[in-house]
């Protein structure tokens, strides 16, 4: 007969033992569960891997077939021919010009000048027969820059130049500025002129200044006045001057007349009086005839000279 505690000892001991194998089979399932979520995991914030796929199109045909490009070669395309005989002016602008008279015109140019600058250089002073008597202190070399415009109203010219002489060596310098008008306008400045010397440097001499200008305009179709001055500057000052006008009447187309008069003044006083009259014919061939007269007035001295003369030219 069987012992009771036997046989209960034997189902506890195989229950346990099947609980044990249980466990562990849960414990490899949740660990190869984890291990899998893990993957996912890591595969989530990976880098995407990129996956290139080739395509292969199908080729597309393009060719014609013989029937198709015999339709086309049959067929008539109709050009229409232009007519321009209805257009009478350029650009529908009622202007009354045609074609023909655009091509017809003379073409005019339009000429504007920009920069007219150019440099200027010259020896004066010395004898080109003979070199071997020229003298030294006569020579000078001249440089600058001139300056000649044209505009709408006028022309312009400017020169900046530097004279130098050689024996003693001494420079210069001069400035000049001029405008001449197209026409003559009444009551306008017809020309204007302005000149700026300075020197001589460089020598035992006292280099002087010397400021001058003048200006000319209309009265009437007949009646011109030109008007001038000049000054001289030292080192002390001013040194002397002049003021003149002058004026001329036109009698007719070959006659005309003249009168001017010129006052000199230094620091102290005024030192002459000058006074001119001319008369003027001009003739056919370029023939001229002039008359003259001259009267000074010595202020220093207070004598009084007078002159009086006639002149004439042709050509032939």
């Amino acid at each position: 007969m069987a012992d009771p505690s036997s046989g209960v000892s034997g189902n506890s001991g195989s229950s346990s033992a099947q609980n044990a194998g249980n466990s562990q089979d849960t414990q490899a399932a949740n660990e190869t569960t984890e291990a899998q979520l893990s993957d996912a995991a890591e595969a989530v914030g990976a880098a995407p891997t990129p996956s290139l796929t080739q395509v292969n199109p199908a080729p597309v045909d393009l060719t014609l077939s013989p029937s198709t490009l015999s339709q086309l070669s049959a067929m008539q395309v109709s050009t229409p021919t232009l007519d321009f005989s209805s257009l009478t002016s350029l650009g529908g602008i009622p202007s009354g010009l045609s074609y023909a008279d655009v091509a017809a015109a003379a073409a005019t140019p339009s000429i504007q000048e920009v920069n007219a600058f150019s440099p200027t250089f010259g020896i004066t002073g010395y004898n080109a027969a003979n070199i071997d008597a020229t003298k030294l202190g006569d020579i000078s070399v001249n440089a600058g820059l001139a300056y000649n415009g044209v505009t709408e109203t006028g022309a312009f010219d400017a020169s900046l130049q530097a004279r130098m002489g050689l024996e003693p060596p001494s420079v210069t310098a001069a400035a000049h500025f001029g405008y001449k008008a197209d026409a003559n306008a009444i009551g306008g400045i017809n020309a204007l002129s302005l000149d700026f010397t300075a020197g001589p440097f460089g020598t035992p001499a006292d280099p002087t200044y010397g400021l001058a200008g003048n200006f000319s305009t209309n009265f009437t179709d007949v009646d011109k006045f030109t008007a001038s001055a000049a000054a001289n500057f030292n080192s002390n000052g001013f040194k002397d001057g002049n003021v003149a006008a002058e004026f001329t009447h036109d009698f007719s187309n070959t006659f005309s007349g003249t009168a001017k008069g010129t006052v000199n003044f230094n620091a102290d006083t005024v030192t002459s009086v000058v006074g001119e009259g001319q008369l003027n014919y001009k003739g056919v061939d370029g023939a001229t005839i002039g008359l003259t007269g001259r009267a000074t007035y010595d202020a220093v001295t207070g004598q009084t000279s007078g002159f009086f003369g006639g002149r004439a030219s042709w050509k032939f």
